[in-house]
């Protein structure tokens, strides 16, 4: 079980990555409020036939700016999580603590919702 402390670490992780995933998702739209268009195909390239996204209407830029925003956090919270998972191999301890599993499975959570929020594979 974890700690108040470790609760309230995870509660304001959380609390970042909901916060970090709304201002890029308003970012996003604010610079993009006509959504994001795909790239049109230059001249002289031949079209891939099998994409997935096909369609020639823009995405909507806000949702695009929160998957970013998630992933971005999701990342980071993979590097924490991996980092302490190092020092406690290095140190005295030779078994993961539970935060770090928590942070871990918080980094597995927001890479997850990034992939729903805008079905779309980066």
């Amino acid at each position: 079980m974890t700690t108040k402390r470790q609760t309230l670490l995870l509660v304001v992780l959380v609390t970042i990555m909901l916060a970090v995933a709304t201002q890029l998702g308003n970012w996003a739209e604010s610079i993009n409020p006509d959504g994001i268009a795909p790239h049109p195909v230059a001249e002289g390239e031949k079209p891939v036939e099998n994409l997935q996204q096909t369609s020639t209407e823009p995405r909507n830029a806000y949702w695009f700016g929160v998957s970013i925003g998630l992933l971005g956090t999701s990342l980071l919270y993979c590097c924490l999580a991996m980092g302490l998972l190092i020092q406690g191999r290095t140190s005295a301890e030779k078994s993961a603590n539970k935060m770090v599993y928590w942070i871990g499975g918080l980094a597995a959570l927001g890479f997850v919702l990034s992939y729903l929020v805008d079905d779309y594979f980066y």
